[in-house]
């Protein structure tokens, strides 16, 4: 788990670095970043709505149930950000919680090279969800140092840090980055631990997963801006990663006896 976490540090290092060198300007980075980091998501979250089908069988009637439920969940959503006075506590709940699914995914990862590469039950250990806690706490740090954490402390307590070090939507990149890359890894070593034609059905799954929603983006981009711009929306995929980490902590549930 060592070298996938190096791996996926370096391939969103350089990532980052690269835009930096290519896009100086702030504003003209962040679409760039979005036009691949968002897409990148979109396909881990479609990998773990499959997952949980594969998991738990739906009849047609409670997917329906499911599915307008999370379209109403969308609407509120959507008018509780027109609120100035909701705004603030709708999104930094769900910030931290998205935040706390990729450390604790991280951890999890780690332990999972330990269980022959099957991802269990949220751990009963404190000491886990002390650690997840602790990372999910410095990424929100990390956020009120970017200019976007800057504004919202002074709208909010009347000043902000001394230090700003680089933009909510690098912070995001990097982030959401690291979190599907180290699954991705964890993937194609669990299938080097299968027959060959089961490896190969899981490579291609891995392949389509990400490559349809980067085609898709890609394609609304050129040819239809104005749908890009809602499909590549930040606050939109923040709600749907919140829900991701919803339905995957229920797919996996709490581990059997005390975690070691």
């Amino acid at each position: 788990m060592g070298r996938n976490r190096l791996i996926a540090m370096l391939v969103v290092g350089g990532a980052l670095a690269l835009l930096h060198h290519l896009v100086p300007k702030a504003a003209e980075r962040a679409s760039w970043l979005y036009l691949v980091a968002l897409p990148i998501g979109y396909g881990h979250l479609l990998g773990g709505l499959l997952f949980a089908r594969a998991r738990f069988r739906s009849t047609t009637l409670e997917s329906a149930f499911l599915g307008v439920t999370a379209l109403v969940l969308l609407g509120v959503y959507l008018w509780a950000l027109q609120v100035d006075g909701l705004r603030f506590a709708v999104l930094v709940p769900m910030l931290l919680l998205s935040a706390w699914h990729i450390v604790e995914n991280d951890l999890s990862l780690a332990r999972s090279y330990r269980d022959a590469l099957r991802q269990g039950g949220l751990p009963r250990d404190l000491r886990h969800h002390a650690l997840a806690l602790a990372g999910t706490l410095g990424i929100g740090l990390l956020a009120l140092t970017t200019p976007t954490g800057g504004f919202y402390l002074r709208w909010g307590f009347g000043a902000a840090l001394p230090w700003q070090w680089a933009t909510i939507a690098d912070l995001a990149t990097a982030v959401l980055l690291y979190h599907a890359v180290s699954w991705i890894l964890f993937f194609l070593d669990r299938a080097r631990s299968l027959p060959a034609g089961a490896a190969r059905r899981l490579r291609a799954r891995l392949w389509w997963l990400h490559a349809t929603p980067l085609a898709v983006n890609a394609a609304l981009y050129v040819g239809w801006s104005e749908a890009h711009l809602l499909v590549a929306s930040p606050v939109l995929y923040l709600f749907w990663s919140v829900l991701h980490a919803l339905q995957t902590g229920m797919v996996r549930g709490l581990a059997p006896g005390n975690a070691a």
